[in-house]
């Protein structure tokens, strides 16, 4: 867990980064950026995620679940299971092209013409988007399973985004027309592709054989039945979370569309932990599948619950104590005004979500991981029609109530599988403890310290709460991994100051 939780706090880092630009370009997008062009970039790449979890046919979790054998097989460690996915996944995006070109070419252009015409004028950007980001995943499971999954998720979350901050100012700066902005906007995942090729070539993790092994011939009855059900809880658990911000942009207008989709990347900052866990845990959760080392499992199951309970919680109520005053020192339009109690909705159900842990990669990587389709299904079949009928009632709070509603009973159905089925539960006595600090921190700080000057407020509110939150934490030991890092951090600070 040691080596885990280094690449993990390295991974976090390079995604804070990331968000941290993000956050500068979700500024830049309310200040200068009219609120449906802002609302056409992230329905735009809403779209091309969608489209690229159907392209990439399931190949990315192939590669994860595959690689102990490949690696074992394949001892100068170069195997055709990347080339593979390549393949199926260039030929996913070939279908995916032609379905758009073709017969659902009528449904967008009826559907969004009246509330969101730029949207139709600006829909061949998917197709690019789509094609790079279906080619860059592939790759990046390939670093998941060699451990160099932090080097993708730089390349994900800070050259991307830094790519992004620059096309942001050349366009506020007038050296750019929004249509070739939006243009260079679609071939950003190229840039971080190409950047991977590069970097997995230098390191000779990139070889890449064009035989058909005596293993593929043995497995490929297990692998193919495998893809397309991953391809089809990928997909079915995309449009669950995408789907509303494209069914605002119906009935509401890209505007409302941009408020949405801005508070929902806000609250993502949640889920970076999560993101740099499993980039770091996915391979060792195979290979405890695979040694069928059950308590290995559920060490991971219980370390990564608790400690993405802890810092999910934190991260929510830092949000949601700075909500006002932080709009209040950037003066967006004032429909971001509206963003709030979106955010609250979202923001508690990706503390459920991470409260779980790794329930999604277990199952996904189990003999049984038929179940996660099973189960992604049910989630779909809650979230459309519940979605739809909130939005229609309640506009963008009901999109964010129908997440909270349907994710909750997503994660108790899987909750219960790996209890009944494994007796696998990610929960200890210290999850309590987790759950209650947060929320013993957050009522006196929010309701006692109120500031005239906002950004005043902000810092003394995040300085009280981050100090009483820290020190409960370590007084109370709530949890292991916490206190190393905390013993790490205080070795290293007693060093440099003794120098």
């Amino acid at each position: 867990m040691s080596t885990i939780r280094k690449k993990g706090i390295i991974t976090t880092v390079f995604i804070y980064a990331g968000f941290l630009l993000g956050a500068l370009n979700t500024y830049l997008y309310a200040k200068y950026f009219q609120p449906d062009q802002t609302g056409l970039t992230r329905v735009l790449l809403d779209i091309a995620v969608l489209s690229s979890s159907f392209a990439l046919l399931g190949t990315n979790s192939i590669v994860v679940k595959f690689f102990p054998y490949y690696k074992n097989f394949h001892k100068e460690n170069k195997s055709e299971l990347v080339t593979i996915s390549f393949v199926l996944s260039l030929i996913g995006c070939l279908i995916v092209f032609l379905s758009f070109s073709t017969f659902m070419k009528p449904f967008i252009i009826k559907k969004f013409i009246g509330k969101a015409p730029l949207l139709v004028e600006y829909f061949y950007l998917v197709f690019p988007l789509m094609l790079f980001l279906t080619l860059f995943q592939v790759l990046e499971a390939q670093t998941w399973t060699i451990q160099k999954g932090h080097v993708a998720n730089l390349l994900k979350e800070v050259l991307f985004r830094g790519m992004n901050t620059i096309l942001n100012l050349l366009f506020i700066g007038g050296v750019l027309t929004f249509p070739l902005y939006a243009d260079l906007f679609s071939f950003q995942y190229f840039a971080i592709f190409a950047a991977l090729i590069i970097y997995l070539l230098c390191i000779r993790q990139l070889k890449m054989s064009f035989q058909i092994s005596k293993l593929t011939k043995r497995l490929w009855k297990r692998m193919v039945p495998y893809a397309l059900f991953v391809l089809g809880s990928n997909v079915i658990s995309l449009m669950s979370t995408t789907m509303d911000g494209i069914i605002i942009s119906s009935l509401m207008g890209l505007s409302f569309t941009s408020v949405f989709i801005n508070t929902q990347y806000i609250s993502n900052f949640i889920v970076v932990p999560y993101r740099a866990a499993l980039s770091m845990a996915a391979g060792p959760i195979s290979q405890a599948w695979k040694d069928r080392d059950i308590l290995k499992l559920d060490r991971i199951y219980k370390k990564t619950s608790l400690n993405l309970l802890i810092v999910s919680s934190f991260i929510f109520a830092m949000i949601m104590l700075n909500w006002d005053d932080l709009l209040d020192w950037v003066k967006p339009d004032p429909i971001y005004h509206l963003g709030k109690p979106v955010m609250f909705y979202l923001g508690l159900y990706q503390v459920i979500e991470l409260g779980t842990g790794m329930n999604s990669a277990i199952i996904l990587t189990s003999r049984r991981w038929k179940f996660e389709l099973y189960s992604n299904i049910i989630l779909l079949l809650l979230t459309l029609p519940l979605t739809y009928f909130l939005i229609k009632h309640m506009g963008m709070i009901g999109a964010a109530l129908a997440t909270l509603i349907s994710r909750t009973i997503f994660n108790f159905i899987r909750y219960v599988f790996l209890y009944k089925v494994y007796n696998l539960q990610p929960f200890t006595k210290k999850t309590i403890l987790a759950v209650l600090i947060p929320i013993v921190v957050y009522l006196p700080v929010a309701y006692t310290i109120h500031l005239q000057d906002p950004l005043m407020g902000l810092i003394v509110r995040s300085t009280v709460f981050t100090a009483v939150y820290t020190l409960l934490l370590l007084q109370l030991r709530v949890s292991e991994d916490v206190m190393q890092v905390f013993g790490t951090v205080k070795k290293r600070v007693g060093k440099l100051i003794n120098r």
